[in-house]
């Protein structure tokens, strides 16, 4: 709206300025026109009266011939003025024409982004048929570049109408069909926020948390199924999804009460059963060794040089704002940690506790690993990726199962 209202008042700048200005300008010349006419009339008027003067005896024949070469000279003068300020009027009138069409043509195409609009177009022609394609068929032939128009289509439609929760809830199908995860997310929370207790939304929303793998989404995928179940107890592919999400948290007991619920439904040699007996056998043997109950991870006390620690002391408003601890495998080319912990940054030296609960993927822990670069960072911002300025320090360590390890780093490096 705002480049709208810019758009406006640079248009409505360029009329004034090309049509109401020269308009302006011509009425003020409009008397040196009129006075223009008035000489040439004044002159062909004496020129008549020379003739008269002559024929009454007034002048002589030199007299009147040197009279009249003055007139006809200035006469001439005043139709070349006159013909002069047409021409450059007319000049003007086409240079304003032109001018007004080439900046209104640009700011339209700027400010409505005609290609884009075109495209939209395009898009809502085949909603239908994408609807067809990607939600009725069974999405063998779907491609990418139809998954980016449904999800523009869906935009646009919820932004004229904003409260349509099946709108919101389309929209986060089609981005978690993206792997776009956090736009997929916010897209079912507020789906969710328009109608909190839509299973068709619930059940697409925790299917959306699963897909990752990672151990944040899959505990917030276990809120999200409880919430389903609450609404719909008897609902054995809710139950189904939490066995299976709870068994990747290593939770042997959720995992044991909604495998019961589903037990004797599916055939033994279904993928899922089988998962899941697998992973009940594993938790409940390392329940009864007590290696359940053993903690695999690092205490790590961070400082740094002097140098550095006088540099966060100072008031600056550039020094890093967030401490990351992360432990990555050595010697590996897969740099994905295997545990983080992201903490605010307040004041150095500081203690912090890494263990294979911090790990990121369920599949992926401090357990999967036999040694790791144990790496700490000073950031700027919330996100894990490094930036030139910041500061990092690292040492690599073994892992010791059912152990945590004490260590020291020394935050020594600014990234360049």
């Amino acid at each position: 709206m705002s480049m709208f209202w810019i758009a406006a008042i640079l248009m409505t700048a360029v009329f004034v300025l090309f049509v109401i200005f020269p308009l302006l300008r011509q009425s003020a010349k409009g008397h040196q026109d009129a006075f223009i006419l008035s000489n040439t009339r004044l002159i062909k008027q004496r020129l008549a009266e020379l003739d008269d003067e002559f024929s009454q005896g007034l002048i002589s024949e030199k007299h009147r011939e040197q009279a009249q070469k003055e007139l006809k000279l200035a006469l001439l003068e005043e139709q070349y003025a006159q013909d002069e300020h047409t021409r450059k009027h007319k000049t003007l009138y086409v240079g304003v024409l032109v001018a007004t069409f080439v900046v209104s043509g640009g700011l339209y195409w700027h400010v409505t982004e005609l290609p884009k609009v075109q495209k939209l177009a395009s898009i809502q022609e085949r909603i239908q048929a994408l609807t067809d394609k990607i939600i009725v068929g069974n999405g063998t032939d779907v491609t990418q570049q139809d998954l980016f128009d449904f999800a523009l289509a869906i935009r646009s439609r919820i932004s004229d109408e904003p409260d349509d929760a099946t709108g919101w809830m389309l929209l986060g199908r089609i981005y978690s069909s993206l792997e776009q995860y956090e736009q997929s997310y916010a897209a079912f929370d507020k789906a969710l926020l328009l109608q909190p207790d839509s299973v068709e939304t619930l059940s697409s929303y925790a299917q959306a948390l699963m897909i990752p793998n990672q151990v944040s989404y899959l505990r917030q995928a276990v809120t999200i199924l409880q919430r389903w179940l609450t609404i719909e107890p008897d609902n054995n592919n809710a139950a189904l999804m939490l066995s299976l999400t709870a068994s990747q948290l290593n939770d042997l007991a959720m995992t044991k009460t909604y495998f019961a619920k589903i037990e004797g439904l599916l055939p033994e040699d279904n993928p899922a059963i089988v998962q899941l007996r697998n992973k009940i056998a594993e938790l409940e043997r390392l329940a009864l060794s007590g290696e359940a109950d053993l903690v695999t991870g690092f205490t790590v006390t961070i400082s740094a040089t002097q140098q550095i620690l006088s540099s966060l002391e100072a008031e600056n408003q550039l020094n890093p704002t967030t401490l990351f601890v992360f432990a990555r495998a050595a010697n590996s080319a897969n740099k994905m940690p295997v545990a983080v912990q992201k903490l605010p940054l307040n004041k150095l030296p500081v203690k912090v506790t890494l263990t294979q609960s911090d790990a990121m993927l369920a599949s992926y822990t401090l357990s999967s690993v036999a040694a790791v670069d144990l790496v700490v960072r000073l950031s700027f911002d919330e996100v894990v990726q490094s930036k030139i300025g910041e500061y990092e320090g690292s040492i690599s360590v073994p892992v010791i199962a059912g152990q945590i390890t004490e260590h020291t780093i020394i935050v020594d490096k600014e990234i360049k």
